[in-house]
């Protein structure tokens, strides 16, 4: 835990110098609460890593789109990767460079392509043989031009959970191998597209560096080889996916991968980019909950908190645990078993399971520890929940950066059927 972002004061838990009690206090429970120092901390340490080996750096926005947080990457000068037209409005709306911003993503449709090729953005990953088609066509019928790199599937398996595996033969992510001089030479015929580089990504959450070392050799075996048959390779794109520390005591920190980048790469003469998305924002995020009921049961008791899989899907979708802090400060060393869960009506509601948390009363305040990527970017309003709020910290001050979207103001975008006289189907 970064002890300057979250510690214990006077018998309370403090995002920075503001008592999480007193946010709760304003605020409806479950609310998500980020540190604006702990990402600029994660920001410029991942800069420090990657500027030594001149590699450019774009912050993945799947991992947390929130406005005030890309606000943030955009005054550090981070680019952006994107995977879709919505993204881009959100990192042009930022400031961020388009110049600076990579698209990504298997299902580009055609006005995402081309709002992405007159906003200027610098680099399309192009994933598969009929998307390099169409995104020629478009610029031909347009008179655009786009930068592109072949994203490729490198067959490297990242040790990761099988829903955020990405670099694995069967993915439904880039081309495989057999089709890159493919790719390459239909670039490099095309009217409108400039062939900028190689791109990969073998997966989300890697925390060992092994998956990192085979994809630069797969890269640089790539670069050479096509390079000798004519294809003006400059650019590679290394993806993201560095693991963070969600309690096992395992990450991955941004100057091991940068080493591996400069060892087996550095003398190719390439630019490098990278994409980080959770690394910078995943450990600066808490969820902020309340206890409804502690619900006695055999063998193990529940603990029901106001915060369901609608608020925090990770759980669910990737049987990811977040550990669970009380914001009173225990007194003692006292653990209780139980199974930490949600109000909604799936069994998959469920946080933790056996686990050893201190004594927790109904009304008490919990937070899920680093829960600032994947979390509110993919919250929902699954049972007619409200959509929950977001907060952020800033030393001694905080601010509502999403309010919370309530049930009443999603049922005014909706509709019942209007009545009118029946249509006799045998006439039409």
């Amino acid at each position: 835990m970064n002890r300057n972002m979250l510690h214990y004061e006077n018998g309370q838990l403090h995002m920075e110098g503001v008592a999480l009690e007193s946010i709760a206090g304003q605020l409806d429970t479950p609310f998500y609460c980020y540190s604006r120092g702990a990402i600029e901390h994660q920001v410029d340490s991942c800069k420090l890593a990657f500027g030594r080996i001149g590699a450019s750096i774009h912050y993945a926005v799947k991992a947390n789109a929130n406005l005030a947080v890309l606000d943030l990457m955009a005054r550090s000068g981070l680019g952006a990767d994107i995977v879709s037209a919505g993204e881009l409005q959100r990192v042009l709306a930022a400031g961020i460079d388009p110049r600076r911003v990579i698209f990504s993503g298997v299902g580009k449709r055609d006005e995402e392509l081309l709002a992405a090729l007159r906003a200027g953005v610098g680099q399309f990953n192009v994933e598969s043989l009929p998307e390099l088609v169409q995104l020629a066509e478009l610029c031909r019928e347009n008179g655009l031009r786009a930068s592109v790199s072949v994203r490729v599937n490198p067959d490297v398996r990242a040790a990761t959970h099988r829903h955020i595996t990405t670099g694995t033969r069967g993915s439904k992510f880039g081309i495989d191998e057999e089709q890159l001089e493919t790719a390459l030479r239909m670039v490099m015929d095309s009217e409108g597209l400039d062939l900028r580089g190689l791109a990969l990504h073998i997966g989300s959450q890697i925390v060992d560096a092994e998956p990192y070392r085979q994809a630069c050799l797969k890269m640089r075996d790539w670069v050479q080889r096509y390079r000798a048959r004519g294809f003006p390779v400059t650019h590679l794109d290394l993806g993201g996916g560095f693991g963070i520390d969600y309690g096992a005591g395992r990450g991955l920190d941004y100057e091991v991968v940068a080493d591996l980048a400069q060892q087996l790469l550095g003398d190719l003469g390439v630019e490098i980019a990278v994409e980080p998305g959770r690394s910078l924002v995943g450990p600066a995020g808490i969820l902020v909950s309340r206890a409804i009921y502690r619900k006695e049961a055999d063998p193990t008791p529940f603990l029901i908190l106001d915060a369901g899989m609608n608020d925090l899907l990770r759980p669910a979708l990737y049987q990811a645990s977040h550990e669970l802090l009380p914001v009173r400060q225990p007194v003692d060393d006292r653990q209780e078993q139980c199974h930490v869960v949600g109000p909604i009506c799936e069994s998959s509601d469920l946080f933790l399971r056996d686990a050893r948390v201190p004594p927790i009363a109904a009304g008490d305040l919990v937070v899920m520890l680093q829960a600032g990527a994947y979390g509110a970017v993919m919250a929902s309003v699954y049972n007619s929940r409200p959509l929950v709020a977001e907060v952020m910290v800033d030393g001694q001050r905080f601010q509502t950066v999403r309010e919370t979207i309530s049930t009443e103001q999603m049922m005014a975008w909706e509709s019942v059927l209007e009545q009118g006289e029946e249509t006799d189907l045998d006439q039409l």
